[in-house]
């Protein structure tokens, strides 16, 4: 899923993004280079893991 983080600096709009329309399975890209998409994941991540939503690395996927 593609919240587009890269388009805004605003933290809110990229964490409210990911948390509307991420569903089981989805692989969330997020751009590193801004300190609002850093501070989104983060934010993402506490939200998500509430849920009960599980988070791996790419490794992981690729190689079980």
């Amino acid at each position: 899923m593609d919240p587009l983080d890269w388009a805004t600096d605003d933290t809110a709009v990229i964490t409210q993004r990911i948390l509307e329309n991420t569903e089981e399975y989805d692989i969330i890209l997020l751009h590193d280079a801004s300190a609002s998409s850093v501070e989104a994941a983060f934010q993402v991540i506490d939200e998500l893991s509430r849920e009960n939503y599980e988070f791996v690395t790419v490794e992981e996927l690729i190689f079980p």
